[in-house]
């Protein structure tokens, strides 16, 4: 019997072991993912790896393009040259985007002495959703331009693979791409966004 048992707790023991081992690379594997999946809720913005390398500049076609406005009017992106300009791309049903219009709204209130501007541009259809983004607009008490982001437009913003939105671009007077931000992190865009919007001012 006494063989019997020295075998039993061997087995045992193995057993608790691997069970140890098994728990420790679970553990890990779900530390990997939660802390992957905070990496890229965290880093909302090209660059912040790489400070030295900025975006790249939005296309001629981008800032030419002609933009319908919900009030009817028209404009392009370039008609903001010599001031700074936070452009972003959002749309009534996005969860992250109503989170961050606020903190535009407030950026667009606190910075409009120091020459930036804001527009939003929706990506939704102009011929169906034109009364849902304007009480959108009238309940979020948006005080900057909303535009329509035709297909080109969004192609355009949306760039390297990345489809998500929202995406904001901050622009200095000079044209060039300060940061470019993708989805929105309450916690940690805003103090970012800012950061970015003070630097395109000063770096004026």
């Amino acid at each position: 019997m006494k063989p019997q048992t020295q075998s039993s707790k061997s087995t045992w023991n193995i057993t608790r072991f691997g069970l140890i081992g098994s728990a420790i690379i679970l553990l890990a594997a779900i530390t990997y993912n939660c802390s992957s999946e905070r990496t890229v809720l965290d880093s909302t913005s090209e660059g912040d790896r790489a400070a030295s390398r900025r975006p790249e500049p939005l296309s001629d076609t981008v800032m030419q393009a002609s933009i319908n406005l919900l009030d009817g009017k028209t404009m392009k992106l370039s008609d903001y040259s010599g001031k700074v300009l936070v452009v972003d791309l959002w749309a009534t049903w996005c969860g992250p985007c109503r989170l961050e219009i606020p903190h535009l709204v407030q950026i667009a209130r606190d910075y409009k002495s120091k020459g930036v501007e804001v527009i939003g541009l929706t990506n939704e259809d102009p011929e169906t959703d034109a009364q849902k983004v304007k009480r959108f607009s009238e309940d979020y008490s948006i005080n900057y331009p909303v535009g329509w982001a035709d297909g080109p437009m969004q192609m355009g913003l949306m760039r390297g693979g990345r489809g998500g939105i929202p995406q904001t671009y901050i622009i200095g007077r000079d044209g060039k791409v300060v940061k470019h931000f993708v989805g929105f992190n309450p916690n940690i865009s805003p103090p970012q966004m800012k950061a970015a919007i003070d630097e395109a001012v000063e770096g004026a």
